[in-house]
């Protein structure tokens, strides 16, 4: 079975540890693994399109898990993309009437532009996201292209929950053998854009060789 989104990954956890107990701690497996994997990998470019909506100066980015926005961009099949001017929210000023926006801030979980829209345009959103899958945030980067990982990293956690410390050590030595190729796409990806993260010069996550000194 494919793992693309949150409730196959509950499910994928469930199959692999053939343990019909460990469905019911599947959510806090998870989370407990993308605190690790935040923590260790860190929070990833990638690119979001979203809608306006007509006559709305909001788009709700919520489910997105940003953590640094980068860039908005009009995306509009029949053109070239235009890039917006991004401003401090509640510097620049707000038009009553809808029309084509020219700046735009991020306001809490919301992106907002100077004026409402006239038409619900397309956006390319480019930004840093952290990973928090969820019911409203069922999919994201690492799931997307790494589900190996992104498995391997709830398994440990399913494995300490059953008490199997074979069993967690198994899934520890496939991430320590799968997150260096991982920082290595992030890496190649950071450098187009003139920017590497330290934290990618790490070359190992959790320890095999004790494995109850890594968790409290």
């Amino acid at each position: 079975m494919a793992i693309t989104n949150f409730s196959e990954l509950k499910t994928a956890l469930s199959n692999w540890m053939t343990r019909p107990d460990v469905a019911t701690q599947a959510e806090e497996c998870i989370s407990l693994a993308e605190a690790a994997l935040n923590r260790e990998i860190g929070a990833v470019e990638t690119d979001a399109t979203i809608t306006g909506t007509l006559d709305s100066r909001s788009i709700d980015i919520s489910s997105l898990n940003c953590v640094v926005p980068i860039g908005l961009f009009l995306a509009e099949a029949s053109r070239d993309e235009v890039e917006l001017t991004p401003q401090a929210d509640g510097t620049f000023p707000y038009r009553v009437n809808s029309g084509f926006p020219r700046f735009w801030a991020i306001d809490g979980t919301n992106i907002d532009f100077d004026c409402p829209l006239d038409q619900a345009y397309p956006f390319r959103f480019r930004y840093r996201q952290k990973f928090a899958l969820s019911d409203s945030a069922p999919t994201n980067w690492l799931l997307t292209n790494h589900p190996d990982v992104y498995l391997a990293a709830v398994l440990v956690w399913g494995g300490i929950f059953i008490q199997d410390d074979p069993a967690a050590a198994r899934w520890v030595s496939i991430l320590n053998s799968a997150l260096p190729s991982v920082r290595a796409a992030i890496s190649k990806n950071k450098r187009a854009s003139l920017t590497v993260d330290t934290m990618l010069q790490r070359q190992r996550w959790w320890p095999l060789n004790n494995l109850t000194g890594w968790y409290p």
